[in-house]
């Protein structure tokens, strides 16, 4: 229910209570008035009436009483006119009875005894009445009584059409005062109200150009309109800036991804510039060799011509790796058990980790296995526990640990395989470009910066990802994690 409505009929039927409330009280003041107004007018035409009479008995003119008697029953207030002898019996009647309609009431007789005034209720003709009894005196002697009566229902009828009156006026009232309140809160607080609500509907849809007139409303309304427009208007200057400040920020991007393109090209041009440079100026050498002396020994020509090869498949091994790097691989996934693989690893490795003093430790907590390329998987185990052994020239212990659901991602388990070092760790300022093409911290010609950024392709190849961290106390610790495919695992 709407605001303006609920104030509409809070306000109509509180007023209505109100109305009803007084028009109750009133009617029934009026009641009591109009009761009460009409037995003093009784009173005042039977003391009238009893003057009268009184003054002709005493001068001698009391056949002028029936006379009076019916002039007073012709008013229609009066229902009728009884005039009592000395004996309380019936002497005259107003023309609106007969005598046979009329009883001989004891207060009459009473009236005449006592010399009082009797105030009574009863029946003439069919008519309830309320009769005012007053004795008659000639002198000092009591002659007889008068009746003046009044109908009930006469009384009723007048106090029915008061209270009809009264309540068609509160009705009409009330019914003013709910058009009143109707319209005033439709035009003063209903129509504003609606049009606030739009202007926040529009701007909660984005239309920061609604505005709403302030000039249609008074008071607070008009107060809380320019603030809300004020409000739009600060609104609409907020985006304008922030969309100058995003397309601001857009270009900087723009630029920023310009300038990181350019230095990642930089970078790799230098690489390969690096990479390849070296056999080719060895290239270059001993070719200047075998055309300088075609006289040379066929032994020494030959063994040019094998350095001279052995160069160029450096240079196409470089080539294969940038090529790798840049397009995907066609895996050839199958059920892999990672104790064999791994043990694969370790006996390749034994020589050369045998001639630096390192010791491999393999530690499994479960058999696991694993959907994947084990070529490719090689490869890239062997390339980081040569990296770990490559780091540890005075020895050291390379671990090994593998395990299932070490991990979850997008509700998928991976299996994690953790390649620990006790040499000197990496770099935290080299730790976020561990991966990137021709990044290495190993000496000119030790390697090619390609063996990791390649390892990592692979492994996000088959939908898993690799973590460098350095251990806490000491060494460099990575992490591989492989998904785990429905029905295998440990």
């Amino acid at each position: 229910m709407k605001t303006s409505t609920r104030l509409i009929l809070l306000l109509t039927a509180t007023v209505g209570a109100i109305m009803a409330v007084a028009t109750y009280l009133n009617l029934t003041r009026s009641a009591a008035t109009l009761e009460d107004g009409a037995r003093e007018e009784v009173r005042a035409h039977a003391l009238t009436l009893q003057m009268a009479l009184e003054e002709d008995y005493l001068t001698g003119r009391s056949l002028d009483a029936q006379r009076l008697i019916n002039r007073l029953g012709e008013n229609s207030k009066i229902y009728c006119v009884i005039l009592f002898d000395e004996k309380g019996d019936v002497s005259k009647v107003s023309n609106s009875l007969t005598s046979d309609e009329v009883s001989d009431p004891e207060e009459a007789k009473q009236a005449i005894a006592t010399g009082k005034t009797f105030e009574t209720v009863r029946q003439l003709g069919d008519e309830d009445v309320f009769s005012i009894i007053v004795p008659l005196r000639e002198g000092d002697k009591r002659v007889g009584a008068i009746e003046v009566a009044q109908a009930i229902s006469f009384v009723k009828s007048h106090i029915a059409r008061t209270r009809r009156d009264i309540t068609l006026t509160a009705l009409l009232l009330c019914a003013a005062i709910f058009l009143v309140v109707l319209l005033v809160t439709r035009y003063s607080l209903a129509k504003p109200i609606q049009e606030l609500v739009g202007g926040v509907m529009a701007l909660g849809s984005g239309n920061l150009t609604h505005r709403v007139d302030a000039d249609r409303t008074r008071g607070e309304l008009a107060l809380l309109a320019n603030e809300f427009n004020h409000m739009a208007d600060q609104l609409a200057e907020q985006r304008r800036r922030i969309q100058q400040e995003a397309e601001e920020r857009l270009e900087l991007e723009r630029q920023l991804r310009h300038s990181e393109r350019l230095a990642t090209a930089g970078r790799l041009a230098a690489g390969v510039a690096h990479e390849i440079g070296a056999p080719l100026q060895v290239i270059d050498g001993r070719a200047k060799q075998l055309v300088e002396k075609p006289e040379a020994a066929a032994e020494k020509r030959q063994r040019n011509l094998n350095i001279i090869r052995t160069q160029v498949e450096r240079i196409t091994r470089i080539v294969r790796n940038l090529l790798n790097l840049a397009r995907p691989y066609n895996l050839n996934c199958r059920t892999v058990e990672l104790s064999g693989l791994i043990a694969g690893v370790v006996e390749t490795l034994e020589t050369q980790a045998a001639q630096s003093g390192v010791e491999i430790k393999v530690q499994a907590a479960e058999k696991v296995s694993i959907s994947a390329d084990a070529d490719l998987l090689n490869q890239v185990l062997l390339n980081i526990c040569l990296n770990g052994i490559q780091a540890m020239p005075s020895g050291g212990v390379l671990q090994i640990r593998y395990a299932a659901d070490s991990a979850r991602r997008e509700q998928r388990q991976f299996a994690g395989i953790r390649i620990t070092d006790t040499g000197i760790g990496i770099d935290a300022k080299n730790l976020p470009h561990l991966f990137d093409p021709f990044f290495t911290t190993k000496e000119v010609g030790s390697g090619t910066g390609l063996g990791l950024a390649v390892s990592s392709r692979i492994i996000e190849e088959h939908g898993g990802w690799i973590e460098a961290s350095n251990n806490p106390d000491g060494g460099a610790r990575f992490t591989i994690y492989l998904p785990q495919s429905a029905g295998v695992g440990a």
